[in-house]
């Protein structure tokens, strides 16, 4: 492989000094030949300045305004939010720790007086207190108001 490399660069070099060169003919035709490969691509069109973005549906309605409307105009009361904030908790278990009732509340196991982290839609962190739990019910408290939920987990 290095030798037939090594002739081809010989090669290479020694043609030019040879004077061999193409005719008019050969030249004409390789021109030709050329020009109708690239051809297109010198009278190509130009792309388009701001072209549609293929991620984006288009819209067929008016455009929504940039300023968010409230959704929600009446101000929630902390019961509300409580009963908001219990219906994205996922209790899946009841057990006993060394004779302490633990709940398995999001995957990990909260005792009675534990702060559970729920995150809001907003993206803010609220924390609901674990007042008590029995083996068939358990009471959240946030701000001094209790919501009393049954957990169905045996």
């Amino acid at each position: 492989m290095k030798n037939f490399a090594t002739i081809l660069l010989l090669m290479a070099m020694l043609l030019p000094a040879t004077g061999a060169e193409l005719t008019p003919a050969v030249l004409k035709r390789a021109k030709s030949r050329i020009e109708s490969l690239l051809g297109n691509r010198h009278g190509a069109a130009t792309a388009p300045v701001d072209p549609a973005n293929p991620f984006i549906l288009p819209q067929n309605g008016p455009v929504a305004s940039a300023v968010p409307t409230p959704t929600n105009t009446v101000p929630q009361t902390k019961s509300d939010a409580l009963t908001r904030l219990a219906a994205s908790l996922n209790v899946s278990g009841y057990v006993q720790i060394q004779g302490v009732p633990h709940l398995i509340i999001n995957g990990r196991a909260y005792q009675e007086n534990d702060l559970i982290p729920v995150r809001e839609a907003s993206g803010s962190v609220a924390f609901v207190r674990l007042k008590q739990i029995t083996e068939s019910d358990f009471i959240l408290e946030l701000d001094d108001v209790e919501l009393q939920q049954k957990h169905t987990v045996k």
